[in-house]
This record gives structure tokens, sequence and C-alpha cells, in this order.
């Protein structure tokens, strides 16, 4: 930011200014050295005080992260709550996951999910996704394939790259949705393209076994490639396999065993 322009936006804040406050904060927290995350609490905190959705979500994320001050978790939960309160969709996703997993509140699944939901509502993707799995899996209770693929579907439109890999899994399996593999393929070639590793694989298998889309070794040992190179351990076995027996791609008994390494390591 060009200096003229920061003196003004200082002028703006000191005058009380709590949007001026919260953008004065995004400039010192992306400059990124330790005194200017200091000043972008001070100004995130400014603002947050005042009510500022935005700077209360930023202020949570800075303690949630121990970033410019010492990592605290239940101000973390705290800031996000007021942020959420307000309707802001990635401090009620935050706050979620926050109960999910118990730090700084008491581990409980159905607050993650009530917050989850409550980030969806407000246009959150993560939070719509996040809400997908809470029902996908049943951590409150019986899954509800139905409820998880509506908000798989929620995320997904919004190019959520896990909601299109998971809501693609269920259309596969006909969980919750009428079983569809084509559908499943273009869903899963989105997250793919996005560089999902587990998307990469699960659309390798259906090239591989000619479902949803016209069979094509080759297709399915270039996914199943993209898929060993993120590191997601299925890929690597369906690459392996490919090496091994030159399906889609030249037999390499060297490369394989490479793979093979690196998957042992990570398996460790």
């Amino acid at each position: 930011m060009k200096e003229e322009n920061l003196l003004t936006l200082e002028k703006q804040a000191f005058q009380g200014d709590v949007e001026a406050q919260c953008r004065l904060g995004d400039v010192y927290f992306f400059d990124g050295d330790e005194d200017d995350l200091a000043r972008s609490v001070y100004w995130y905190g400014m603002a947050a005080r005042r009510g500022w959705a935005e700077g209360q979500y930023n202020l949570a994320y800075q303690y949630e992260q121990g970033l410019g001050v010492p990592q605290d978790y239940e101000r973390a939960g705290s800031w996000y709550k007021k942020a959420a309160l307000q309707g802001h969709g990635p401090a009620a996703n935050n706050l979620g996951h926050l109960y999910e997993i118990g730090c700084g509140v008491p581990q409980d699944y159905r607050e993650a999910l009530f917050w989850y939901e409550q980030a969806g509502r407000s246009g959150d993707a993560d939070g719509q996704c996040n809400a997908g799995i809470m029902y996908q899996f049943g951590y409150t209770g019986e899954a509800d394939y139905e409820q998880a693929a509506y908000w798989y579907a929620q995320g997904a439109a919004q190019g959520n790259f896990i909601a299109q890999n998971n809501l693609g899994y269920l259309y596969e399996m006909g969980k919750g949705v009428e079983k569809d593999e084509a559908r499943a393929a273009a869903l899963y070639e989105q997250a793919a393209f996005a560089g999902d590793g587990p998307a990469q694989n699960n659309l390798g298998q259906l090239y591989r076994d000619g479902r949803g889309v016209a069979q094509d070794l080759q297709q399915a040992a270039y996914w199943f490639a993209l898929s060993a190179a993120s590191g997601y351990t299925e890929g690597i076995k369906n690459y392996i396999h490919a090496l091994e027996h030159g399906e889609g791609v030249r037999q390499d008994t060297q490369q394989a065993a490479y793979w093979q390494s690196m998957l042992h390591d990570l398996e460790k």
C-alpha cells in the first residue's frame, strides 16, 4: 500500500472507523513479520470490541493460530462465537471445528454440527462440506446420507473440492441419492482438476472399470499417477498395480518399486 494511502487509512482508524481499523489490521497481518502481526492484533481488536464481525473473526483466527499473540483457543472460540452470532459464516465454521475437536471448548459433536449448519446457511462452502461430513459419518447418531448429499451439493456448487469428491462418492454408491456413476465421474473430475488426491484416485478407478465413463486404462493410469504424486495411499497402490502390469502405462518395475518404498514410508 502506498504511504499516503496508509496514512489516510491510519487517520480513519484512529478516528474510530471500524472498517478502516479492520482494513489496517489486514495491512499489518499480510505484511507478515512478528511486529506487524502484533499491530494487526491491536487493530482487529479495536474493531472487534466495537462489534465488527470481520474484526472479531480475524482476531479469533490470530488467537487460534498464535499469530502475534500467545495461542489461546478459549479466546479464539469466544471471538468466533461473537462473529458467528452476527451471521459470519467462516467464524461459525471455525467455531464448529473447535467444538468438533474439543479445543478451547468442550468437545460436542451436536454443537459442532449446529455451527457448521449455521455457517452453511450463511453460504460458507467449508461449513456446508463439514455439515455433510458430520451427517455422512453419523457423528451425532445414525448416518443421514440424504442430509449429507444436501450439504455436499451446496458446497460442491461453490467449488469446494472435498464436497465434490464426497458427493461423487454418494452418487457412485447410491447413498442418499439415486445411483448415477456418470454424475459421480463428473463430480470426481471437478475435484480431480482442483488437485484433490482422493478424487483423482476415484476418477481413475471409474476409468479403469468403465463405470460412468468409457473404459480407458491410459486415463486411469494418468489419474492414479496424479493421485500418487499427491501422497494419497490408495492412489499409490493403484498406480503401483498399473506400473507392475503395464495397464495404461509402460510396464516399469523400477518405478513400481520406487512407489512401493514411498508407500512403505507413508504407512509407517
